[in-house]
């Protein structure tokens, strides 16, 4: 990282010294770098709209407010969050994204908040470093946990990532938010939590059953549905909609532990070699049946089209092998680690007799832009009608080898958390998917036959900067804000009380890979103004400026 090559001042100089003409360059954008004494330029806050988490806009101006204690003009800008994805993932076109990285299955290993998130390769279109992060002693952690077979070994190396990802502050872990979910006991039973998901979980879906109804749980989205591709999904919205329909190889149990899936058995060759042995019997929706084909195809056809997700993964695979009917031998290119729950846990499978056709014979040119919505998976559920917008259908699908124990799943969009509340405490609503406003849920503990509670949260909310844009490119500035966003506040009077103050990307409920030494920035004003002052910025009439 630059600031521990050179001084901070001297950093400033040389970005900033050439008479308007120097420039900042990334992947995505050219920024001119600033004038010298010029007074720091005001940003905002991009963040989601209270229709998708009423926490968010909240939580955005409360900070924006912090920053002018420092003399620095910030405003939050709450957009709709399709547009938040498209602005910062996809265009890198925002200064600083306040976000939940929610607990996710697919994230208990720390290889996606130590890798996707910080490796600078990640900063391109769709990748996980949006914030832009170039610093060669973090990329060197994060490839040496992937490569690292040995547990505690690389247990050791994700620690020391920790603290320099800590140091780095290219996000600031605001709070571990916990899973703040809702069902009525009065409709639905067996519900499964799983960390990071609460009773929104795929265990959830697959093992509850219908009390009283017509054997279908209602279950809120605040938002629409935006798609239903599994080669090109990116949103952990998405792939809760998508698992029902999709079977990937393995998937992560309610405990974090790797349960076999569509593949019913594995053995280790060596470090570079995997052989599968593909479960049998299984069908696709349309009757065909799965088989060591499918694998493949899914193998190739997602490195072939570059799986916004996934692709980075794939590269690492040397190819797959037809072994049997069955069973496929995996080849790596490279030891890595994380394979199993990063990419076999989560890369749905797809029909070869369905996308070898796409994009050839279908109105689009590239897979990634076919809109699939009438999906044919392998999954526990097959889609029955898809009104966007509004709701999704999806029926049980009494094939598969571990069926639902209810008939099926109706998801309706209630387009804000007021909504989705008063419908579950009216009953017409079973439960919700994802995260419900802390004091919503604690107003629901009063209601009979509801049960609301905070669960285990392996993600959480953090506050984004672009590393490329000049404040933000200054580590000095990046940790001098870290001692002004008001993190007890936010927790108290917006979150409920439901949450921690953040401290390390890897959230302590993730128990076995946190480490506890990596604690939380304090709140301190006087600190914050006294790290910017030693980097050389100043003040003219409140106002902060940038150094000489």
């Amino acid at each position: 990282m630059i600031d521990r090559e050179m001084g901070r001042r001297e950093f400033m100089k040389i970005t900033g010294g050439a008479i308007g003409a120097s420039m900042i360059a990334g992947p995505a954008a050219v920024f001119a770098a600033p004038k010298p004494g010029a007074k720091v330029d005001a940003m905002k806050i991009t963040t989601a709209t209270a229709t998708m988490d009423p926490v968010r806009p909240e939580v955005a101006r409360v900070c924006a407010d912090a920053f002018k204690q420092i003399g620095w003009e910030v405003k939050a800008n709450p957009i709709d969050y399709n547009l938040n994805v498209q602005k910062v993932i996809m265009e890198h076109d925002y200064d600083m994204w306040f976000v939940m990285l929610s607990g996710a299955s697919i994230r208990i290993d720390p290889n996606v908040f130590i890798y996707q998130v910080h490796h600078s390769s990640q900063y391109k279109k769709g990748g996980y470093n949006w914030y832009g992060l170039n610093d060669p002693e973090i990329d060197k952690l994060a490839v040496a946990q992937q490569q690292e077979m040995d547990i505690d070994k690389r247990r050791e190396i994700v620690f020391k990532a920790q603290e320099l990802c800590h140091e780095a502050q290219a996000l600031n872990v605001i709070a571990y938010m916990q899973m703040t979910t809702v069902y009525r006991s009065d409709r639905i039973k067996n519900v499964v939590p799983m960390l990071g998901e609460g009773t929104g979980s795929f265990w959830t879906d697959i093992n509850m059953e219908v009390v009283k109804g017509d054997g279908y749980v209602r279950t809120a989205r605040p938002t629409p549905l935006k798609m239903l591709n599994p080669v090109a999904a990116k949103d952990t919205t998405e792939f809760m909609e998508l698992r029902m329909i999709y079977d990937p190889l393995f998937r992560v149990g309610p405990k974090g532990e790797m349960v076999p899936w569509a593949a019913e058995s594995y053995k280790v060759i060596d470090q570079l070699t995997l052989d599968l042995t593909i479960r049998k019997g299984m069908l696709w929706h349309d009757g065909q049946p799965l088989t060591a084909e499918d694998v493949k195809f899914t193998f190739d056809y997602c490195k072939q089209w570059k799986h916004p997700f996934f692709y980075q993964i794939l590269r690492r695979v040397a190819g797959v092998e037809i072994t049997g009917k069955h069973s496929v031998r995996i080849k790596l290119a490279e030891s890595y680690a994380p394979f199993i729950p990063n990419l076999l846990g989560g890369m749905f499978l797809i029909p070869k007799h369905v996308w070898q056709d796409i994009p050839e014979k279908v109105d689009v040119s590239d897979p990634l832009n076919y809109p699939n919505e009438k999906p044919i998976g392998s999954g526990p559920f097959k889609l029955d009608y898809w009104d966007r917008g509004r709701e999704f259908k999806v029926s049980a699908f009494k094939e598969h080898f571990n069926p639902p124990k209810c008939a099926g799943i109706i998801g309706i969009v209630y387009g804000s958390h007021d909504a989705v509340a008063a419908a579950i405490e009216k009953g017409e609503c079973d439960r919700n998917r994802y995260i419900l406003k802390p004091s919503l849920l604690l107003d629901l503990q009063k209601v009979k036959n509801v049960v609301a509670k905070g669960y285990p949260n392996h993600g959480f909310y953090n506050l984004g900067f672009h590393t490329r844009r000049p404040p933000l490119n200054d580590p000095a500035f990046r940790k001098a804000i870290a001692h002004v966003i008001p993190k007890e506040l936010i927790i108290e009077a917006i979150l409920s009380g439901l949450a921690d103050p953040g401290g390390s990307v890897i959230a302590p409920a993730n128990k076995f890979w946190h480490n506890p030494a990596v604690k939380s920035y304090p709140e301190d004003i006087n600190k914050a103004k006294k790290i910017l002052a030693d980097a050389g910025y100043t003040w003219k009439r409140g106002k902060l400026h940038y150094p000489k």
